[in-house]
């Protein structure tokens, strides 16, 4: 009962999801169908404004002179004329084209209107005026050209009308709201009944009388109210089927035998209502009942031959069905079950001893579900409709060929025998169709024949090894594709390369599973070369042959490939022999005498057929012998290290030396007037650089630190050493810049880059060591502030000495001296933290905890946050101003850096909000006013600052595209920290504790959330149902399904329990109430205003 319960509700989202596009999309077509009228009457309306003078004459211009006047009717003067005034609006597009309709319009006579003779005095004759004088025919108004027809729309598909009118007909979400409150009230009627003495045999005899009237009145009322007739039906059907299932299975009330049939006659039964009233949900539900009846009613002691010849009559009778209604739907659940179940059996129960019986099973049911796609297809091929099930087609022989294999598998040659068998069975197939004359079954004859031919190639390899498997794959695949490109069918093509592909495949895996040098030398792979060699010519010389009987580039390409895989199989195969039938220098010699030999082939080949392509390839050929020579002559180098010593025997002076011989070099070059070497005095400064920051800083700071011990040896001597590296850097980009502008060489400003680098390094560094929880040395925060102060005064200096730095550049160093600090602030300050409230040590905090000293380890989190996004603050003031530290680029600042801060701020919060909480020891728990909730806040408004900050500033199109969403997507993150937070509360108050597994498994939190996210719903989708938004409906419908799916996922596990009943009776009573007050809009996001206008 709870697995049906289960599905049900998804089934309904399902069909929900599916056709909600769908929905919308008829919408569109009926609303363009209203304005297509409206356009037409008012171009009706003119003409009849126009007056009966213009409408006949613009008639009379409208009939062709030579159109014989077989029957004239003369309209009444006051109707407009037939024909389209060329003023008029132009009529919009529709699916049948304007000269196709005409034929189908309907004439229409109308009485002739004959004017009364004129009883007055005779008027005497006089005779007739001079016409007067022709005046010159004014000029016709040029016709406007027609609107650009679109093309029709492709119709939809029957069953899906079908389930759409099925779906939104009528109030899904109070249809769905009634379907959960009934539940619930089930679960508290069975909440009371678990407490009565009621005998269960009176109650299940009460609800068959029940079903069996409700049965009746669906029946009675199937041509008045089919759209409730049907679902009746099903419902009661479905009961009977539940209270048979129960009576055997919970009460033991009818053995099995009884309970089988009386399913089975059920089944019968609603399969017949389904195809006397073409209710094809029906028939599913009938079908399902059918193949569940065997299961429900198993005992574990039944026959397989009992099980599968009731299966093999369901699906005789899913043929019957199939012969009369084209329902796919139903032809699939068969397939399902019976090949879904069959496999079960055959894996939990199958013994050699069944053989016989399962084999003759398996043939019949391949046999019904061929002829069932036979039969699906002789019924849509006429409606010209998808005629081919594919599932059916190839689903049917794949697994039949799985269930095959595991029968025969240990019979010899059994799995070739029977893929063998399964190709003829599906060639003939389509032999006997298209011989019948079954030309409008071309793609299902084509289907049969490719499977047909695929089950036949796959016998080989059953019954050859590897190596003749390959060899003759590669002569089908040949063979094939030389017939593809006489007849020119593509497809053939295409199957005849994947058949070579898969003897390339086949070869290789053989020769990869040969074990041992001797057992390959002695296997003769030179003919399994040689072989997939000339089929692979063949294929290439083909595809050349046959230029024009492929598109253009195809062949040629084709072609080319094919003679490179040729010349690597001629190449690999003659390598490969060499490698495994001679060593040393022979091996070397005959590898290139068979690279060579290669070559001369391919060289021949270019010569008597013309084709460049090969002469390339000999070259590459002998390009790849040489470089594999080398590759044989090459030995592994090896580099030693010396250890370190005194600063003079190291190679510290000569590396001054080269540095500085280097640095002279460069100035003395630029300083020639001519400047004939700008590129050469450059080249030498990047190489004295390299000297300098590199040898010489090195060994420098080395000996540096280990003469005057800066600190003690250890795992600390090496951040001591990167320590005073760091201030060296920082002191030499300082030295470079002066030096720069006192001796006017601007090309040695370059060096001063070295301590943005370093500040680069440096940052990263530490941020490593402090988010892995390490507190900064005292050393490497010196280092750290002296890159830092260095990179300010650059900074600074650079613009003052007239040097420029490129807007991205000068962004990427404010983004790292900002960030850089600003990302150091939280785990800095969290460790500070720590230290002040549990001590240094461990000895610290044991102490403190035997004073009763005890706090929470949240307070190390926040307390840095809130120093983090005040900063934030901080800098946005300044930014906003544009002063320090943001200018010159405090643009950068407000659209970039600012905006990203706040969303490390919110992930922060975002992720304290899943893991912590919020406990604040030693105060007691407050809701809202907890660090946690406080940090939450403070980060939403910090996001509300930076939103409003980026508006000031009146940002582009694709921006303001992203800022119209960020509200929304604040709105959803507030909500989900609103529901934190209940969890949160609810966990402090209950003690409940605040993890994962105890609040899922808490009937109160569950109860709660569903309520809770079904108010929420109900608000959501009250507001659009106001504001006639389609969007925020369907929003607050995904939030309504999301609670639907906890109910029948987590709340239906409380078994018996009152929460549960709160749960679905609630969500039942929140849902009625939607249906009635927050209907699906009609309109599409449009105020009643705007619509009005």
């Amino acid at each position: 009962m709870d697995v049906i319960l289960f599905l049900l509700p998804f089934a309904f989202y399902y069909h929900f999801l599916r056709f909600r596009k769908a929905a919308a999309r008829r919408a569109d077509e009926l609303e363009k169908t209203v304005a297509a009228l409206t356009a037409e009457v008012i171009a009706l309306k003119e003409d009849r404004s126009r007056g009966p003078s213009v409408a006949s004459a613009t008639a009379t211009a409208a009939i062709p002179e030579a159109a014989p006047v077989t029957a004239p009717v003369t309209a009444p003067a006051t109707a407009p004329s037939a024909a389209p005034d060329p003023a008029a609006p132009p009529m919009p597009a529709r699916a049948t084209p304007d000269e196709a309709r005409v034929l189908y319009m309907p004439v229409v006579m109308r009485p002739v209107r004959v004017p009364a003779p004129h009883s007055g005095p005779a008027v005497p004759f006089r005779p007739a005026d001079p016409l007067p004088a022709p005046q010159p025919a004014a000029p016709a108004q040029p016709m406007r050209r027609p609107e650009r027809v679109d093309p029709p729309l492709a119709p939809t598909p029957a069953w899906m009308l079908a389930a759409k009118k099925w779906l939104f007909t009528g109030n899904l979400v109070a249809k769905l709201g009634l379907f959960i409150l009934f539940i619930g009230v089930s679960f508290l009627l069975k909440y009371a009944a678990e407490r009565t003495t009621v005998p269960i045999e009176l109650r299940l005899v009460g609800i068959v009388i029940a079903d069996i009237a409700l049965l009746v009145w669906g029946w009675r009322i199937r041509d008045t109210r089919r759209g409730i007739s049907l679902p009746v039906q099903g419902a009661a059907l479905g009961i009977l089927m539940l209270v048979t299932f129960g009576a055997f299975r919970l009460y033991q009330l009818i053995p099995s035998g009884m309970a089988f049939g009386l399913l089975f006659v059920l089944t019968f039964f609603t399969c017949l209502l389904a195809v006397l009233q073409n209710a094809f949900w029906l028939a599913v539900f009938g079908i399902f009942g059918g193949f569940l009846a065997p299961i429900m009613t198993s005992t574990g002691q039944g026959s397989h031959i009992a099980l599968f010849s009731y299966y093999a009559l369901l699906n005789a009778g899913i043929l019957g069905i199939a012969l009369k209604r084209s329902w796919r739907t139903l032809n699939l659940i068969g397939f399902a079950f019976t090949f879904v179940i069959g496999t079960a059996w055959g894996v939990l129960r199958y013994t050699p001893e069944n053989y016989l019986s399962t084999q003759l099973f398996l043939i019949v049911f391949v046999f019904f579900y061929v002829a069932i796609a036979i039969a699906f297809a002789a019924r849509q091929a006429p409606a010209l409709k998808n005629y081919v099930d594919a599932t059916l087609v190839f689903g049917v022989p794949l697994l039949a060929f799985g269930l095959q294999y595991g029968l025969v598998k240990d019979t010899r040659f059994g799995v070739a025998f029977s893929a063998l068998g399964l190709g003829l069975f599906y060639t003939t197939a389509a032999l006997a169709m298209w011989r019948r004359g079954a030309q409008n079954f071309r793609l299902l004859v084509e289907s049969f024949l490719a499977l047909g031919l695929v089950f036949g190639t796959l016998a080989l390899p059953f019954a050859l090894d590897g190596r003749w498997t390959s060899a003759a794959w590669a002569l089908e695949g040949a063979g094939v594709v030389w017939v593809g490109l006489r007849q020119r069918q593509a497809l053939t093509c295409a199957f005849g390369l994947l058949v070579q592909a898969g003897a390339w495949i086949s070869f290789i895996a053989t020769i990869s599973g040969i074990d041992g040098q001797a057992e390959a030398a002695n296997a003769n792979l030179w003919l399994g070369f040689l072989l997939l060699t000339g089929t692979a010519f063949l294929m290439a010389t083909n595809f050349r042959s046959r230029d024009g009987d492929l598109p253009a580039p195809l062949p040629a390409w084709l072609a080319g490939a094919f003679l490179t895989i040729a010349a690597l199989w001629l190449v690999g195969g003659a390598w490969t022999e060499v490698m495994l039938r001679t060593s040393g220098s022979t091996q070397a010699a005959l590898m290139a005498a068979s690279g060579l030999a290669a070559s001369v082939i391919l060289a021949l080949i270019a010569k008597r057929m013309q084709w460049s392509l090969a002469r390339n390839l000999a070259l590459g050929v002998q390009v790849a012998g040489g470089a594999v020579l080398v590759l044989l002559t090459l030995a592994l180098l090896l580099t030693s290290y010396s250890p370190r010593a005194e600063l003079f025997r190291t190679p510290f002076l000569a590396a001054l030396i080269i540095f500085a011989g280097a640095i002279f070099s460069s100035w003395a070059m630029q300083r020639v007037p001519e400047q004939q070497y700008p590129k050469l005095s450059k080249a030498m400064l990047l190489w004295s650089a390299l000297w300098w920051f590199a040898p010489v800083l090195v060994f420098f700071c080395t000996w540096l630190n280990s003469r005057y011990q800066l600190i003690g040896a250890g795992e600390s001597a090496s951040v001591s050493l990167l320590s005073v590296y760091g201030v060296a850097v920082a002191l030499s980009a300082l030295a470079f810049a002066a030096a720069a502008r006192r001796l006017a060489w601007h090309s040695l400003r370059w060096l001063s880059v070295a301590g943005w680098a370093g500040l680069l390094v440096a940052t990263v560094t530490i941020l490593v060591e402090l988010y892995e929880g390490y507190a900064i040395a005292l050393e490497a925060g010196i280092a750290l502030g002296s890159l830092w102060l260095t990179s300010e005064y650059l900074l600074k200096r650079w613009p003052l000495n007239g040097w420029t730095i490129p807007a991205p550049w000068l962004k990427a160093l404010h983004t790292l001296r900002t960030a850089g600090p600003w990302l150091m602030i939280w785990p800095a300050a969290a460790i500070a933290v720590s230290r002040w409230l549990y001590g240094v040590d461990d000895a610290d905090a044991v102490l403190l905890s035997q004073a009763g000293w005890h706090t929470s380890g949240s307070w190390a989190n926040f307390i840095p946050a809130w120093l983090m996004m005040l900063a934030i603050v901080w800098v946005s003031a300044r930014a906003r101003a544009g002063k320090w530290p943001t200018a010159p680029v405090a643009s950068w600042h407000r659209g970039v850096l600012i905006p990203l801060a706040t969303g490390w701020s919110l992930t922060l919060a975002a992720v304290w909000n899943l893991t912590q909480d919020g406990a604040m020891a030693p105060l007691p728990y407050l809701p809202v006013l907890n660090p946690l909730d406080l940090t939450s806040g403070f980060a939403m408004l910090l996001a509300v600052v930076c939103y409003r900050m980026r508006l000031a500033d009146q940002p582009g199109e694709s921006e303001q595209i992203f800022l119209a969403r960020v509200p929304t997507a604040l709105a959803w993150a507030g909500y989900a920290w609103f529901n934190l937070m209940l969890l949160r509360t609810a966990a402090h108050y209950l003690g409940i504790p605040y993890n994962f597994d105890t609040l899922f498994a808490s009937q109160f939190i569950q109860a709660m959330l569903s309520l809770v996210w079904s108010v929420s719903a109900l608000l959501l989708m009250w507001r659009a149902a106001k504001q006639e938004s389609r969007r925020q409906w369907i929003v607050g419908a995904v939030l309504l399904g999301l609670v639907v799916g906890k109910l029948f996922l987590v709340d239906l596990s409380n078994v018996g329990g009152v929460a549960r009943i709160i749960s679905f009776v609630g969500v039942g009573l929140l849902m009625v109430v939607i249906g009635y007050i927050a209907p699906f809009p009609t309109q599409h996001d449009t105020p009643p205003e705007a619509t009005a206008t």
